[in-house]
């Protein structure tokens, strides 16, 4: 029954999301959550390596021989994405506590980090599944909702119980809510098109 279960769309969502969110955790291992400039390019690296490896590791139920290139993708998009003005977003707390600021930053960060990985995501899927161009807006999407959502419950935690934990917990509210709206794309584009290998016409890559 719990084989049958996990093979489930609702068994694979909810899998994709522990493993994210169990992978974040066991990242805090390796990376201390700072705030800007201090969370750059080495983190991006040392967190995109795991959580790509987790989640690649879930995908290999929908897509074959996906896990060493989603590793490898999530580890570039995350490099970038440190080595950029943006830093390493995953594993940073905003220098304020005003709930406004983090509501808009947390938005326009989560919307360009987002399209990175998107871009990313694209890459490797796209010679698998048509329509995959649609994971970048809804992969920025995903992280704009995520960081406003994990950004305000840790100013809120912060302001109540003064201690650096609610950025912890704020961050984990983050990628659950982007690991959860991806999850769900990727399952509605492997129902609809399909995620395994495949040798699609030129017309039909985009």
């Amino acid at each position: 029954m719990f084989i049958k279960y996990i093979k489930t769309d609702c068994g694979f969502w909810l899998q994709w999301i522990l493993a994210t969110l169990a992978a974040f955790i066991v990242s805090l291992c390796l990376i201390e959550i700072d705030v800007r400039p201090h969370i750059k390019a080495t983190e991006g690296l040392i967190g995109g390596a795991i959580i790509g490896l987790a989640q690649g590791m879930i995908l290999e139920q929908r897509s074959k021989n996906i896990a060493p290139w989603w590793a490898l993708m999530s580890i570039v998009s995350w490099g970038l994405i440190g080595a950029s003005n943006l830093g390493a977003i995953g594993w940073m707390a905003p220098r304020t506590l005003y709930l406004e600021p983090r509501v808009i930053f947390g938005l326009l960060n989560g919307l360009q980090a987002g399209a990175l990985l998107g871009i990313g995501q694209w890459l490797v899927l796209r010679q698998r599944c048509k329509k995959t161009l649609l994971l970048i807006p809804i992969v920025a999407v995903s992280w704009g909702i995520g960081l406003v959502l994990g950004w305000s419950v840790s100013g809120v935690l912060r302001q109540v119980t003064r201690l650096f934990l609610g950025e912890l917990i704020g961050l984990a509210v983050a990628w659950v809510a982007s690991s959860a709206i991806a999850g769900f794309a990727l399952i509605r584009l492997d129902n609809l098109y399909g995620l395994e290998q495949k040798n699609l016409p030129n017309k039909a890559i985009y």
